[in-house]
């Protein structure tokens, strides 16, 4: 038979209210009986009933998390940032990824608010924008992370786009490189906006010139990511450098240089944005621009948490931007130019 709180009081020798009291972390309870009732919980096997817990507190214990691609090692990681807060305070992460898509997103967002989850994360795609907030207005807070809306009066958990992208471009620049091509994401989202800036700002400051045939778009996604670098390989003048701006599109634009034979970085120089496990395992060892992921998803997880428990209340708007880091190793050639 299923153990009760009553049997938990009656094996402690305490009152029910005590017992419900030390186990649900709530209200006075002594250290003693605190001691006694948990030391009998355990023993007879008791476990608490979520649902009548849920019912008693208006509360789910549950949080959505919707992300573009969890595949990618950045995603993965804000989630893991995410879900290490949320089981320490006892609740569970419902995961959704969106691939890019706003038909998707939308019926993830749906699908969420329909199981009145307390608190949703998400990194958007820009096209649900009405919909996210009417649920903030029918009081499920909101975190955005990894691309801002101005739109969407939330907290926003984002890093430094524009840059780490200045960094990596002005690091193939300060090599000595002049034509430098971009495999930028998809139009329109702010993250592929700001990271376009960096890469305009590092060639202007330096006197270079945008070149349109330069810039490619991969969408984010390998395939076009590795056409894009082909289609830079077939040009008569190719660029010396490419620089990539998220994970996937690396993958793919690194396929197409191996199976086109193109030596890296003798005949070509490439640097990602995102700084994988895989980076220096591969050869050459991968120069990326490392983000704070893990802390992109604990800081967004803590955040939501105070707003749930209204502990913020005040608080509508922040934006909380964090630095990435220019990881340089060698697929720059910066060996190579160390020994010219």
């Amino acid at each position: 038979m299923r153990k009760t709180l009553k049997d938990v009081a009656k094996k402690a020798g305490v009152s029910v209210a005590v017992a419900g009291r030390a186990l649900g972390n709530y209200g006075y309870v002594s250290e003693e009986n605190k001691i006694k009732v948990l030391k009998a919980a355990q023993r007879i096997g008791y476990k608490p009933d979520i649902l009548a817990r849920s019912l008693r507190k208006k509360k789910t214990y549950s949080i959505g998390v919707i992300v573009s691609d969890v595949t990618t090692s950045f995603f993965t990681s804000v989630v893991r940032g995410v879900e290490d807060v949320a089981i320490q305070s006892g609740y569970n992460v419902t995961l959704c990824n969106s691939d890019e898509s706003s038909e998707k997103e939308r019926g993830y967002l749906e699908e969420l608010y329909k199981r009145k989850v307390d608190g949703i994360i998400i990194s958007p795609t820009n096209k649900n924008i009405a919909y996210i907030k009417k649920i903030i207005r029918e009081g499920i807070p909101v975190v955005l992370v990894d691309r801002k809306i101005d739109e969407i009066d939330t907290t926003q958990v984002v890093v430094d786009n524009e840059w780490g992208s200045y960094e990596a471009v002005k690091h193939l620049i300060n090599l000595g490189y002049r034509r430098i091509g971009v495999i930028n994401g998809l139009k329109g989202i702010r993250t592929s906006d700001e990271r376009f800036a960096g890469y305009r700002k590092a060639l202007e400051e330096s006197g270079l010139k945008i070149e349109p045939q330069l810039v490619k778009y991969g969408d984010f996604r390998m395939e076009k990511g590795k056409k894009a670098m082909i289609e830079f390989l077939k040009m008569k003048n190719i660029p010396e450098a490419v620089f990539v701006t998220n994970e996937v599109m690396t993958i793919g634009a690194l396929l197409a240089l191996r199976e086109n034979r193109v030596k890296i970085p003798d005949e070509m120089k490439i640097v990602g944005f995102d700084d994988p496990v895989w980076a220096p395992l591969i050869q050459p060892p991968l120069t990326a621009v490392r983000q704070p992921a893990y802390s992109i998803g604990t800081i967004a997880s803590q955040v939501l948490f105070q707003k749930m428990n209204r502990t913020n209340r005040n608080q509508k708007h922040e934006e909380i931007v964090l630095k990435p880091k220019l990881i340089a190793r060698e697929s720059c050639g910066e060996k190579l130019m160390e020994k010219v």
